[in-house]
This record gives structure tokens, sequence and C-alpha cells, in this order.
């Protein structure tokens, strides 16, 4: 069990690649608090996870206020005692030009894909210290290695997110504090599948999306939460300052 005895905050963590790696977590060991401003479901997640054995327990958090972010830590303190990773894995997106943004939309997703993050970690940094250390882990996206098209603000952010997360591992290298950034490529999850079905042909899409992949088949949220869980686990204790690529060879085209 490669968590055994380990505490994890996994934000956005109600569906696709945030349940899927909370249900792994606790699997191998861990405490898991699950944050997520929708609670849809996550009676049956924190179920199925302790008949399974685990410990997990549901905060409801908007990760977009700073409030919502250092209570969610605080909690986690309160019901087992201490933090040792947190994954900030809940992420908007805005597949749209430039020009068809609205000032409302660029706020929302700079505050869920940056001060989100910025929030968490300013208020988790001095735990993780005084306990000797911890992990802390990022969903950011391959959009943050290789552009997309039509889809330059979300680019920019998930960009902005793999640079916090590699001068955040150059600043606390020296103190047992690891970041990475985790980069998924095009998964299956329920955030693909509804950005899916606004286009004119949701069939011809997915069947775009599928085709797009070396590996002739998407991801899955599974096989991500698989890369998360090395990340932050100490068999990567000499990993920091990555930006891991979970594309089945994407961004190597």
């Amino acid at each position: 069990m490669k968590l055994r005895g380990k505490t994890a905050i996994i934000t956005g963590g109600s569906s696709g690649i945030g349940r899927a790696s909370a249900e792994l977590f606790a699997r191998e060991g861990a405490q898991v608090l699950i944050a997520d401003r929708r609670s849809e479901g996550t009676d049956a997640l924190i179920a199925g996870i302790a008949q399974a054995g685990g410990d997990a327990v549901f905060f409801q958090a908007d990760v977009r206020r700073r409030a919502d972010n250092e209570r969610m830590i605080d909690v986690c303190l309160e019901r087992y005692g201490k933090l040792d990773i947190l994954f900030c894995n809940a992420g908007a997106f805005l597949p749209k030009p430039i020009t068809g943004s609205e000032d409302d939309e660029m706020d929302d997703l700079l505050a869920v894909n940056i001060k989100a993050l910025t929030y968490a970690t300013r208020y988790a940094v001095p735990i993780l210290l005084r306990q000797g250390g911890g992990a802390i882990l990022f969903t950011a996206s391959i959009r943050g290695l290789v552009a997309q098209l039509n889809s330059p603000l979300y680019c920019a952010t998930k960009g902005a997110a793999i640079m916090l997360a590699k001068a955040l591992a150059l600043d606390y290298a020296t103190q047992n504090i690891r970041v990475n950034a985790l980069c998924p490529g095009i998964i299956d999850t329920p955030m693909l599948r509804a950005s899916a079905q606004v286009e004119d042909d949701p069939a011809a899409a997915w069947e775009r999306y599928t085709t797009a992949q070396p590996m002739g088949r998407l991801g899955t949220a599974e096989e991500c939460a698989q890369a998360a869980l090395w990340l932050v686990s100490d068999d990567a204790a000499f990993v920091t300052g990555v930006a891991l690529p979970v594309d089945g060879g994407f961004t190597a085209m």
C-alpha cells in the first residue's frame, strides 16, 4: 500500500480523474478528504471507499474562494490530524477564441485553474513544513505544453499551472516538499463528454478525439489516477518540478 498512513486532499474529487484518484489513494492506504463544489454522487463514493476498507470524507468547497480552500485544509486537520498530500485537481475549460470570451468567463477560469492552486498551496505549505514535508500535485494539461485551437485562455492557465509547480518545486526542494504537475491528454471523463455534447455533431466529435490519439484510444481517469499516485508516493521521492504527460503519446507527435 503506497500511501499507508498518509492523509490526502483531492479537489474536484467527485468525478473524473479526481474521483478515480480518491478511490485509488484510499485503496493504497490514504485517508482522503474529497472536496468539490458539487455533492452529487459523493455519498456513493464515500460509501464505496468505506466498503472497500478505506477512510474518506467529503467537504463541499468552491475552490475559487480563498476561505473555502483554507477551511478545506482545516477540516482535514481536524479530522485526520495532519496533511501529507495536496492534490489540486479541480479545473475549468473554456473552448473559445479570445475574441469570443467574456470577462466573467475569464475571471472564472483564472479563479479555478490558477488562483485556487495558490490559495490552497499558500495555506498548506506552512503545515507541510511543520510536519517535515509532503507532496503537492496540480492537474494541469497537455494544453499547458502544446497549444490547442480556439482555447488560448485555457492553454494559458494550464501553462501557468505547470510553471507554478516548477517554481514551487525549486523553492521547497531542500525542505522535503515535492511539487509536480500532472498533464492529462484527451481523457474519457464527464468533462470531455460534456464538451462533445455541445458540438454540432457529438458522435463525430468523439470520433475526432479518438482518432487524434497515437494509441488509437482515449485515456481513462484510472490511468491518470495511477500516474497521480506515483507522483505523490514515496516511489517518486526524487521527482519534483515535473510536468508529466499522460496522453498516449500525443505530445510526442
